[in-house]
């Protein structure tokens, strides 16, 4: 069986026309024992009949099958509910030949008022309908293809107009920083593409920010925010990939590039970093003549890097993938009015996180006792992308095992960081030995081999105390 409709949203004054219509009125409980995103399972009480309900497929076109139960598996089921029981009244109101109904919502969802017009009745009744009957002056506007408005969405999200916004004045308080974080004003019951971009444009003033603190400070400073300006821009990178569907594909692939172009300006720099860091650490505790002067020739690299990076900031080329990045985040145009970008924001964010756990878990498995370098490298990045979702999304997803799932996943991340680490580590002691002298560096030659030996020993016991946190990870469930 299909059904098909349009559905309109109805100001809340349309409640003195419902008063006229009471006679006509059925009142409706509901409730949902499973929903995704193509598929429901719901449980309505009409006029003493209880009816179970399934649905499949999505918007306009949906296959409905019903099932008429008793009022005992009724009050049964209700043990397995999903999200919160829908109390509604149901107006039937005849406008020629062509009945329409009004669901007039109660309790916790209580001023939302929702026309849903039949596809069977003709142009010159719909045309009626929205211009010349009596309901005419109540229609606010069109929601058929949102499907914020569906009943398994309202279930499990609350009323779409709970926290009226726009999106600009949004951006402008963003600009002025009289909203401190995108969190704040992002719902569950948001489209999600106006929920991603109000976080992007978060993202957008923030790299902006890191960009001038560049080009105005120097040394210390400077690098400290060279490293945030490079974390910042890969977390946007990954936001943005993972909801490609909600983007135009000629701007997003273009965006895409233009952010690995920012992500590439800093990574000599990144690496040169490294190196110096660690060659620090060994000069304390040898004092070689040798690596001192290695040390003052990265000085010397560095600072050239931090001017380059500094003059980049200032150019015509950043300037323009600036101003690209921004008209991507904030010209409409630029985002799908699709099916997923209308998604309530609190069901895209846990699918988002679900499916990222679900994906670690693959690699995980794939895994499968091998400790190469790759394989953690791959699982760091997963690791790294998927407590950045569950912390930015932690209020949307509003699961009982986030909160230990974040600090487990934090602490394997920590765990993989470091092994990678130590393994830079050992390479840069291969590196340095190539370049020492086995008579005129006997000393330092001998600290590096031991500092080899020892950090060898550590990946191994490592290696045991990764392979069993991520047997435990693989035992919990979102």
């Amino acid at each position: 069986m299909h059904k098909e409709y349009k559905r309109y949203l109805l100001k809340k004054d349309v409640r003195t026309l419902l008063e006229d219509l009471s006679g006509n009125k059925v009142k409706e409980r509901i409730f949902f024992t499973q929903i995704k995103l193509c598929k429901a399972i719901k449980y309505e009480n009409s006029a003493k009949r209880y009816t179970r309900i399934k649905v499949t497929g999505t918007q306009q076109t949906q296959s409905i099958v019903f099932k008429k139960i008793d009022k005992k598996k009724f009050q049964k089921k209700r043990a397995k509910q999903v999200g919160s029981f829908l109390h509604l009244n149901k107006y039937f109101v005849t406008l020629e030949s062509c009945t329409v109904y009004i669901e007039a919502y109660r309790k916790n969802l209580k001023g939302l008022f929702l026309l849903t017009v039949p596809m069977k009745c003709n142009d010159d009744e719909l045309r009626s309908i929205l211009n010349d009957s009596v309901l005419a002056p109540y229609i606010e506007q069109e929601v058929t293809e949102d499907p914020r408005y569906d009943q398994k969405y309202l279930a499990l999200f609350g009323n779409p107009t709970k926290h009226p916004y726009n999106i600009y004045s949004i951006f402008k308080d963003l600009e002025h920083k009289r909203l401190q974080k995108p969190q704040n004003v992002i719902f569950k019951e948001m489209k999600s593409s106006d929920a991603i971009r109000i976080f992007l444009y978060y993202q957008y003033l923030l790299l902006q920010r890191y960009a001038k603190e560049i080009r105005n400070n120097t040394n210390e400073v400077r690098s400290v925010y060279i490293q945030a300006f490079r974390e910042e821009i890969k977390r946007t990178i990954a936001i943005i990939k993972s909801y490609e569907e909600i983007f135009d594909e000629q701007h997003y692939q273009k965006t895409i590039m233009h952010l690995v172009t920012l992500q590439n300006v800093t990574k000599t720099y990144y690496d040169l970093m490294l190196i110096y860091r660690k060659f620090t650490q060994l000069n304390r505790i040898l004092q070689s003549s040798y690596i001192t002067h290695m040390l003052e020739n990265l000085k010397i690299k560095l600072a050239h890097e931090e001017h380059k990076i500094s003059n980049y900031f200032s150019s015509r080329e950043y300037a323009i993938i600036s101003n690209q990045y921004q008209l991507f985040i904030k010209e409409k145009n630029r985002s799908y009015n699709n099916y997923e970008s209308q998604l309530p924001f609190g069901y895209s964010a846990r699918v988002k996180v679900y499916s990222r756990h679900s994906e670690l878990l693959q690699a995980i498995n794939f895994l499968d006792g091998c400790n190469d370098q790759k394989s953690y490298e791959k699982l760091k990045n997963g690791f790294e992308e998927l407590l950045d979702f569950i912390y930015i999304f932690e209020s949307q997803i509003n699961s009982s095992s986030c909160k230990p799932l974040l600090k487990e996943v934090a602490k394997l991340y920590s765990l993989l960081q470091k092994y990678e680490r130590r393994n830079k580590y050992l390479l840069i002691m291969k590196m340095l030995l190539s370049h020492l002298d086995k008579k005129r560096h006997e000393k330092e030659i001998g600290y590096i081999h031991n500092i080899e030996r020892r950090l060898k020993h550590k990946q191994k016991n490592f290696d045991k105390i990764i392979y069993k946190n991520l047997n435990h990870f693989k035992e919990r469930s979102l």
